[in-house]
Protein backbone atom coordinates (compact mmCIF):
# COMPACT_ATOMS: atom_id res chain seq x y z
CA UNK A 1 0.00 0.00 0.00
CA UNK A 2 1.30 3.67 -1.16
CA UNK A 3 0.65 6.08 1.61
CA UNK A 4 0.68 8.87 -0.46
CA UNK A 5 -1.33 7.47 -3.34
CA UNK A 6 -4.67 9.14 -1.94
CA UNK A 7 -2.84 12.79 -2.97
CA UNK A 8 -2.14 13.52 -5.88
CA UNK A 9 1.11 15.61 -6.03
CA UNK A 10 1.13 18.81 -8.12
CA UNK A 11 3.08 22.00 -9.41
CA UNK A 12 1.96 25.56 -9.14
CA UNK A 13 3.36 28.32 -11.07
CA UNK A 14 3.96 31.27 -9.07
CA UNK A 15 4.05 34.85 -10.44
CA UNK A 16 6.32 37.55 -9.00
CA UNK A 17 5.05 38.12 -5.54
CA UNK A 18 4.89 34.46 -4.87
CA UNK A 19 0.98 34.26 -5.40
CA UNK A 20 -0.17 31.10 -7.71
CA UNK A 21 -1.28 31.82 -11.24
CA UNK A 22 -4.69 30.60 -11.68
CA UNK A 23 -5.82 27.83 -14.01
CA UNK A 24 -1.53 27.06 -14.33
CA UNK A 25 -1.43 23.94 -12.05
CA UNK A 26 0.31 20.75 -13.45
CA UNK A 27 -0.50 17.76 -12.27
CA UNK A 28 2.16 14.54 -11.88
CA UNK A 29 0.76 11.58 -14.09
CA UNK A 30 2.66 9.04 -10.96
CA UNK A 31 3.76 10.67 -7.56
CA UNK A 32 7.56 11.20 -7.09
CA UNK A 33 8.90 7.86 -6.46
CA UNK A 34 11.69 10.12 -4.82
CA UNK A 35 12.99 13.28 -4.07
CA UNK A 36 16.23 14.80 -2.21
CA UNK A 37 15.98 18.29 0.14
CA UNK A 38 19.65 19.96 0.68
CA UNK A 39 20.25 22.47 3.23
CA UNK A 40 23.16 25.33 3.13
CA UNK A 41 25.22 25.76 6.00
CA UNK A 42 27.82 28.89 6.13
CA UNK A 43 30.61 28.78 7.38
CA UNK A 44 33.05 31.78 8.28
CA UNK A 45 36.74 31.79 9.40
CA UNK A 46 37.60 33.43 12.57
CA UNK A 47 40.96 33.13 13.13
CA UNK A 48 42.31 29.27 13.44
CA UNK A 49 38.66 28.26 13.48
CA UNK A 50 35.30 28.22 11.96
CA UNK A 51 32.06 29.78 12.95
CA UNK A 52 28.75 28.70 11.90
CA UNK A 53 26.78 31.62 10.22
CA UNK A 54 23.30 30.36 8.63
CA UNK A 55 21.43 27.53 7.45
CA UNK A 56 19.43 28.33 4.77
CA UNK A 57 17.41 25.81 2.45
CA UNK A 58 18.66 25.19 -0.95
CA UNK A 59 17.57 22.36 -3.41
CA UNK A 60 14.66 20.55 -3.59
CA UNK A 61 15.50 17.81 -6.81
CA UNK A 62 12.53 15.55 -7.70
CA UNK A 63 12.01 13.10 -9.99
CA UNK A 64 8.94 12.26 -12.44
CA UNK A 65 7.79 9.42 -14.43
CA UNK A 66 5.62 9.84 -17.50
CA UNK A 67 4.70 6.84 -19.35
CA UNK A 68 2.24 7.23 -22.80
CA UNK A 69 3.03 3.57 -24.17
CA UNK A 70 -0.35 1.97 -24.19
CA UNK A 71 -1.96 5.30 -25.76
CA UNK A 72 0.74 4.88 -28.27
CA UNK A 73 1.48 8.66 -28.05
CA UNK A 74 4.53 10.77 -27.92
CA UNK A 75 4.96 11.66 -24.22
CA UNK A 76 6.28 15.28 -24.74
CA UNK A 77 2.20 16.01 -24.99
CA UNK A 78 2.33 15.48 -21.53
CA UNK A 79 5.60 16.70 -20.08
CA UNK A 80 5.66 19.90 -22.08
CA UNK A 81 3.42 21.71 -19.85
CA UNK A 82 6.60 21.84 -17.45
CA UNK A 83 8.14 23.91 -19.85
CA UNK A 84 5.08 26.04 -21.27
CA UNK A 85 4.06 26.90 -17.28
CA UNK A 86 7.59 27.24 -15.87
CA UNK A 87 10.05 28.79 -17.81
CA UNK A 88 9.38 32.66 -17.48
CA UNK A 89 10.44 32.80 -21.03
CA UNK A 90 8.14 30.80 -22.39
CA UNK A 91 4.78 30.94 -19.79
CA UNK A 92 1.79 31.23 -21.87
CA UNK A 93 -0.60 31.57 -18.23
CA UNK A 94 1.06 34.64 -16.96
CA UNK A 95 4.59 35.24 -16.14
CA UNK A 96 5.52 32.06 -14.21
CA UNK A 97 9.17 33.09 -11.66
CA UNK A 98 8.65 30.40 -9.48
CA UNK A 99 6.64 26.77 -8.17
CA UNK A 100 4.70 25.41 -5.15
CA UNK A 101 5.25 21.70 -4.74
CA UNK A 102 2.53 20.10 -3.34
CA UNK A 103 1.95 16.51 -2.19
CA UNK A 104 0.09 15.75 0.74
CA UNK A 105 1.77 17.45 3.92
CA UNK A 106 4.84 18.51 1.83
CA UNK A 107 4.94 21.66 0.05
CA UNK A 108 8.65 23.68 -1.50
CA UNK A 109 8.31 27.03 -2.68
CA UNK A 110 11.10 27.95 -4.80
CA UNK A 111 12.10 29.22 -8.32
CA UNK A 112 13.03 26.28 -10.95
CA UNK A 113 16.75 25.85 -11.73
CA UNK A 114 16.98 23.39 -14.00
CA UNK A 115 14.83 20.72 -15.99
CA UNK A 116 15.83 17.43 -17.34
CA UNK A 117 13.74 15.12 -19.52
CA UNK A 118 15.15 11.55 -20.43
CA UNK A 119 13.45 8.95 -22.84
CA UNK A 120 14.22 5.51 -22.20
CA UNK A 121 11.43 4.15 -24.09
CA UNK A 122 9.99 4.58 -27.79
CA UNK A 123 7.68 3.39 -30.85
CA UNK A 124 9.12 1.44 -34.14
CA UNK A 125 8.79 5.08 -35.43
CA UNK A 126 10.94 6.37 -32.82
CA UNK A 127 8.26 8.16 -30.78
CA UNK A 128 9.56 8.89 -27.19
CA UNK A 129 6.99 7.44 -25.00
CA UNK A 130 7.94 6.65 -21.61
CA UNK A 131 10.09 9.47 -19.64
CA UNK A 132 11.73 10.97 -16.51
CA UNK A 133 11.76 14.54 -15.54
CA UNK A 134 14.47 15.83 -13.34
CA UNK A 135 13.12 18.94 -12.04
CA UNK A 136 15.54 21.41 -9.43
CA UNK A 137 13.92 23.64 -7.55
CA UNK A 138 16.04 26.42 -5.60
CA UNK A 139 14.46 27.75 -2.53
CA UNK A 140 12.41 30.85 -2.54
CA UNK A 141 13.98 33.95 -1.19
CA UNK A 142 12.91 34.15 2.16
CA UNK A 143 11.69 37.71 3.35
CA UNK A 144 13.45 39.40 6.32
Amino acid sequence: MNPGADHKAQLLPLDANGKPIAGAGIAVQFNPATYSNTWNITWNEVGQSLQWTKTTAGDLVLTLNYDSYEARTDVREKTRYFKERLDPGQSKTGQAVGCLFQWGKTTYKGVVASLKEDFSLFLADGTPVRSVLTLTLKAWPQSG
